[in-house]
């Protein structure tokens, strides 16, 4: 029969849990996978003195191994090994017929040292690792667990003891707590990231300020848009460069006016601010317009408002030459860069690479390339075939 681990009352806090103290702070601080590995790995090893390993296993999908598993000591070709150590890992099956299970050592598992010493198992992959049993944590997301620890001891070193499962219990909150705020910072910043990248392609300029007028993000159209707000489309040509990126001083000033009238109102009042776009148009180019809102202006927020900027071009020259495109084949043109559009326009109107390069003062070997580029995003081998599918 495999060996029980003593049960503690679940309430008890450890008589040594002041000495632990310190090591939470950075924990609660992890804002990532590797901030989190290295607050919790000093954590444990004092926690759990003496012991041969830690590890801290992470993104598993499903009931399935973990996808980021960080160890101490380190294990060379990490992955292949994990990868193929899960092929015959008895602790698998275990979790799974046991779900929600907060915690377990390994002999409830596998049994005694001296049954576990007879197992394939431990002698192609715990022998290697240096351990000869060790504890878990197993943490869940509904039935489905969504991270685990583990700490091993080896041939010299005490098994778990009544008092190592009490400690255990009362860190597993702290770690659980520090483990779901990195998972959530993580699919925030991987859904803004999609987001973004949508962002780059869509025919309008999208710019998000922050309280200060400093730029969140700008995506490829804001940058360009803003080059020729402020020098004009000739100059802004070679101009286009987030490291000359300007706010224009109309939108400026409307974002200014908007930030006096958010002070002026007392917040404890819980006023109600329109959403509607305020609209700026360019004071000397036709139809260059900008629209600005204010967002994140509602009451009980905790942080400072910040301003999004959609800036379009409804009458320039370019806007002219897309309108052309029929309206279903304007989307491939969003496929391409500001700058490839407007040679992937001017190739539909009948200009050589020379024409081009002359008419936007590129050389020849820039527009060359970027029209090799053209058609490569659009599947298209001749100019040809690009006058036919924009037609």
């Amino acid at each position: 029969m495999p060996a029980k681990h003593p049960k503690p009352h679940l309430a008890e806090l450890p008589a040594d849990a002041a000495r632990l103290q310190p090591f939470l702070f950075p924990l609660h601080a992890a804002t990532g996978a590797e901030a989190l590995w290295r607050a919790v790995l000093p954590l444990l090893r004092e926690a759990f003195s003496p012991c041969s390993r830690v590890t801290l296993f992470l993104g598993h999908f499903g009931m399935r191994e973990a996808r980021l598993v960080f160890t101490d000591p380190q294990i060379e070709h990490l992955t292949d090994w994990y990868r193929d150590r899960g092929a015959n890992n008895p602790f698998t099956p275990y979790i799974r017929d046991h779900r929600r299970i907060t915690h377990y050592c390994f002999p409830e598992v596998v049994g005694s040292r001296a049954v576990f010493k007879k197992t394939e198992f431990y002698r192609s992959v715990a022998k290697v690792e240096g351990w000869e049993t060790g504890c878990s944590a197993v943490f869940w997301e509904r039935d489905e667990v969504k991270a685990m620890l583990s700490v091993y001891r080896g041939s010299d070193q005490e098994d778990f003891t009544a008092t190592d499962v009490a400690r255990l219990l009362y860190l597993r909150p702290h770690i659980e707590t520090a483990i779901d705020r990195v998972r959530e910072l993580h699919e925030e910043r991987l859904q803004r990231k999609v987001l973004e990248e949508f962002s780059r392609h869509i025919p309008l300029g999208l710019m998000l300020l922050d309280w200060d007028l400093h730029p969140l993000f700008t995506n490829t159209e804001a940058v360009r848009e803003c080059a020729i707000w402020q020098h004009g489309p000739e100059v802004a040509r070679g101009l286009v460069s987030r490291d000359h990126l300007e706010l224009p001083p109309a939108i400026r000033a409307v974002c200014e006016q908007m930030r006096t009238t958010i002070l002026e109102v007392n917040a404890k009042d819980k006023p109600v601010f329109t959403q509607a776009l305020e609209r700026v148009a360019h004071p000397t180019l036709q139809g260059r317009m900008a629209s600005v809102s204010a967002i994140n202006v509602s009451p009980g927020l905790l942080a400072k408002p910040g301003f999004l900027v959609v800036m379009e071009d409804r009458g320039g020259a370019e806007a002219g030459s897309a309108a052309r495109v029929p309206a279903e084949k304007q989307r491939l043109l969003w496929m391409l860069t500001p700058s490839e559009r407007e040679i992937a326009l001017l190739i539909c109107e009948g200009c050589s690479n020379a024409e081009i390069s002359t008419r936007l003062k590129k050389s020849l070997l820039t527009t060359k390339k970027q029209a090799t580029s053209i058609f490569s995003k659009l599947g298209v081998k001749s100019r040809a075939r690009l006058m036919t599918m924009l037609r």
